[in-house]
């Protein structure tokens, strides 16, 4: 993969952004192009006078279906999880799109080993280990303080108002519903609406928005880390919990979802019925706006619509749950899936 075009455009860029390395070289590892937002590059760079070479194995995330934004918060919040011990790869450089690869990029450090994701889907009904380490993370990341490591931590916060974190995902949510036209949602945001009520939250936590098996590597020493984090913000924990189990009852169906919440809560969690219906929602309207207006309307790669194209039934699996826990028929949502299938 010498003649690869990133390997000349990464060379071009340590040139010319890090001068202090002497005859920097880079060699292709491995290549994946699969992600909805981003491709990946793993790579050695090689550096040093000729008889000092030294090499490191790096990771170049290349956010060709994402925003500057985008790699700005992920850089954000891979740096602040650093500080606080959480595990993360270790970033080196934030990049702008006019630095030479054409896209906003982030430069980390390569986790190599073992496949965590084929050792945790058995798991679900079998060996409970790596659910175990997959809810302890979950947690770890819900219960960790992260204000010590920021500078204003009051940017952050809710300012007193219960409400705040709610409140704040339902407006991006009707934002990007209006803008794209879609009314079959409506009834669904007057249900969650409608619950405001019951979902006080009394502090905000580090939340993922992504949080499942293929975004967890196993280190060659056995640790785990925890990667993706362009959707990272500080909100109410349960918007994350509730995403996790919607993806789990898409790809693994009731007893999945089942195993994760069992293993996850050690009391109910309140009100999680409005926060699954708020995940199922973002699901599947960022299908039907990706389908309708471009994988591009929300920072997409294009080849992420075909797979979209392919998750009928996973979608068929979470509408039916959406049916149940607000009683709502929504013919438009049904009828769009069902032409998929």
């Amino acid at each position: 993969m010498a003649d690869h075009p990133i390997v000349h455009k990464l060379t071009r860029y340590y040139r010319a952004h890090q001068p202090e390395l002497i005859d920097p070289q880079v060699s292709l590892a491995w290549v994946n192009t699969s992600g909805w937002e981003s491709e990946i590059y793993a790579y050695t760079l090689t550096a040093g006078e000729p008889n000092q070479r030294h090499a490191e194995q790096r990771v170049l995330r290349l956010l060709t279906g994402g925003q500057m934004a985008d790699a700005e918060r992920e850089f954000h919040y891979l740096t602040l999880l650093n500080k606080a011990g959480y595990p993360v790869p270790q970033v080196y450089t934030l990049g702008h799109e006019n630095d030479g690869l054409g896209y906003p990029f982030i430069i980390m450090a390569c986790i190599q080993g073992g496949s965590f994701g084929e050792r945790f889907v058995p798991s679900l009904t079998g060996d409970p280990g790596p659910l175990s380490q997959f809810v302890d993370l979950f947690r770890r990341l819900h219960t960790l303080d992260w204000r010590p490591y920021v500078e204003n931590p009051a940017d952050y916060e809710q300012a007193g108002d219960p409400f705040y974190y709610f409140d704040r995902i339902l407006a991006e949510f009707d934002g990007h519903l209006t803008q794209a036209g879609l009314v079959d949602f409506e009834p669904v945001m007057g249900w969650l609406k409608a619950q405001r009520e019951r979902v006080p939250c009394a502090h905000g936590s580090i939340i993922h928005l992504d949080f499942h098996h293929n975004n967890i590597l196993e280190d060659a020493d056995g640790r785990l880390v925890v990667i993706d984090w362009t959707s990272a913000q500080i909100s109410d924990d349960r918007f994350d919990l509730a995403w996790t189990l919607t993806l789990a009852l898409a790809y693994r169906g009731p007893a999945g979802r089942a195993a994760i919440l069992e293993a996850y809560q050690e009391e109910p969690v309140p009100s999680l019925d409005v926060f699954e219906v708020a995940a199922i929602l973002r699901r599947i309207g960022t299908v039907m706006i990706s389908l309708r207006a471009g994988a591009d309307a929300l920072g997409m790669r294009p080849e992420a619509v075909q797979a979209m194209r392919r998750d009928a039934q996973p979608l068929a699996q979470i509408y039916g749950h959406l049916c149940h826990l607000t009683g709502l028929d929504l013919p438009g949502i049904r009828g769009f899936i069902s032409e998929l299938i």
